[in-house]
């Protein structure tokens, strides 16, 4: 599992709180208690999202996105997500959609507004393709959220405090051959599950990707990041993604039909 964290659009938006408590748990039970926040947080019902997206790269001007994203967790354990790009201009109208059910393989579709195309994603290369230009985020890695138990192992490594909350913090190593990351480090908030700083390493040992969240704030869907930062050291570039609203309000589910995202008026 090539999962790079970046969730950038995952953590950002997620934050639902599960449960403050202050019984012992196991490092795999920490992990399972963050992902079942799901893929943008949704936790149960559905999560609505509007953010923007800033990318710094090495000698080059700063490039801003903004987006508007719908997700749902269905009673199978299935999530679906529809992320409509909202600017810059070049882009806007497109549409990416995906299917993430509890077991078995991911489904992810683009829809290309100028074309009027919509495009299924089922080789490895387009799935592997940037999300964004420049942000080191894959539309594999927005499909597949935080998922860090398959393909590593996790060890609670102790407590600390991060930008004054709680958390515990882990080592994860792969337990397989080939992962993109030789080592993980990760701090996660106590009570509330949330991802507070994450460390890559590359197969060199090299801190390749940190993801960090500044600070927490409270909407009317619970808790969650205000901003969340992602930078990748050897490439020198940065991405900083921004809340601009939230809500629980319910989604119709026309909104996951992949025949309908060319009908849909957002």
């Amino acid at each position: 599992m090539n999962r790079v964290v970046v969730a950038a659009l995952v953590v950002a938006i997620a934050g639902v709180t599960l449960s403050g408590t202050a019984q012992p748990f196991t490092a795999d039970e920490i992990l399972a208690r963050v992902e079942e926040q799901s893929f943008f947080g949704t936790g149960r019902g559905s999560l609505y999202v509007a953010l923007s997206v800033r990318i710094e790269e090495k000698n080059q001007p700063p490039s801003h996105y903004a987006f508007r994203v719908w997700a749902k967790e269905y009673p199978d354990g299935t999530t679906k997500t529809l992320l409509l790009y909202a600017d810059p201009e070049l882009v806007a109208g497109t549409m990416y959609l995906a299917h993430i059910p509890k077991e078995g393989p991911d489904r992810m579709w683009l829809w290309l507004p100028d074309l009027e195309v919509l495009k299924e994603l089922v080789s490895e290369s387009e799935r592997r393709g940037e999300f964004i230009a420049g942000s080191g985020i894959t539309y594999d890695d927005v499909a597949s959220g935080f998922s860090y138990r398959e393909g590593y192992e996790a060890t609670l490594t102790g407590e600390e405090q991060v930008a004054g909350h709680p958390a515990w913090t882990l080592e994860l190593t792969p337990t397989q051959a080939g992962m993109e990351w030789t080592r993980i480090a990760l701090w996660v908030h106590r009570e509330e599950f949330i991802v507070l700083r994450a460390e890559f390493f590359d197969r060199a040992g090299k801190l390749a990707r940190t993801l960090t969240v500044p600070e927490l704030v409270t909407d009317e869907v619970g808790l969650r990041p205000a901003q969340l930062v992602v930078e990748s050291p050897l490439q020198g570039s940065r991405a900083t993604v921004q809340i601009e609203d939230r809500s629980g309000a319910e989604i119709p589910d026309g909104y996951f039909e992949p025949g309908n995202l060319g009908k849909l008026k957002l």
